[in-house]
């Protein structure tokens, strides 16, 4: 499998950037991990780079991937985190978000904890995105508002799920994978980036676009047209499917 890849992370006008990418192909098997830290005084850096490091490596020694072992990977982070705030009094508090996905045997398979998001597209539209955990989101699915309120709700900074903290069942949510072809693309984002970027939007300038760097630059520019005063830090990984395995 052959991916077109580009990426980009920026401060936005916070001192520190919090947010932290990794990708990584082994054996031609690629891997996306998108983290946004959380707690301050560097905590958040420590906790994002972490967890995309250990996303990375965790998920290259799987082997095969199935379910359980990504759950395995992600419980694992999560109580690496916990125990070195133990450890360490000046990182207690720290915590991440995190959002990967990783491809084999012509699949996709996509995970999250928090609110970073996965948005998987296929001809040219929008197919499947991850589902954040947060009241916002909680809100939307009891009826209280509709998706595109969260953009604007004052609550979506509230997250019920994050890495570093110990949490009542699952630590990530594990989606269906989806077969995928060339042309197919995926795109992870940090919320300092969706929320300046309506779903869309990236379709549209996913059409336009003949390559992944294209592709960014057109969200990037909607962006940075929207933003204005203080605001966070946002980090985008865009990927396009250009070749798939023959043989699987």
């Amino acid at each position: 499998m052959k991916i077109d890849i580009f990426h980009y992370t920026n401060p936005g006008t916070r001192p520190v950037n919090e947010d932290s990418y990794e990708i990584g192909d082994k054996n031609g098997k690629y891997t996306f991990a998108v983290c946004d830290g959380l707690g301050g005084h560097e905590c958040g850096e420590i906790a994002s780079k972490s967890a995309a490091k250990n996303i990375i490596s965790g998920i290259d020694h799987l082997g095969d991937v199935t379910v359980e072992g990504i759950h395995k990977v992600m419980t694992k982070i999560n109580d690496f985190l916990i125990h070195k705030q133990e450890e360490k009094e000046t990182v207690r508090g720290m915590r991440t978000t995190a959002v990967a996905c990783t491809f084999d045997k012509n699949k996709i398979w996509y995970f999250n904890t928090g609110d970073s998001r996965i948005y998987i597209f296929k001809n040219g539209h929008l197919l499947s995105m991850s589902k954040d955990h947060s009241i916002s989101q909680m809100s939307v699915d009891i009826g209280d508002m509709t998706f595109n309120d969260i953009r604007s709700d004052p609550d979506r900074n509230k997250l019920l799920k994050v890495l570093g903290q110990e949490i009542s069942g699952d630590v990530t949510t594990v989606y269906n994978t989806i077969d995928v072809q060339p042309g197919d693309a995926v795109l992870l984002c940090s919320d300092g980036f969706w929320e300046y970027v309506l779903e869309e939007e990236m379709e549209i300038d996913l059409s336009k676009s003949n390559t992944a760097e294209e592709w960014v630059n057109y969200m990037l520019v909607r962006l940075l047209l929207r933003v204005s005063g203080e605001y966070d830090n946002y980090t985008v990984v865009g990927g396009i499917i250009t070749e798939i395995d023959k043989e699987v």
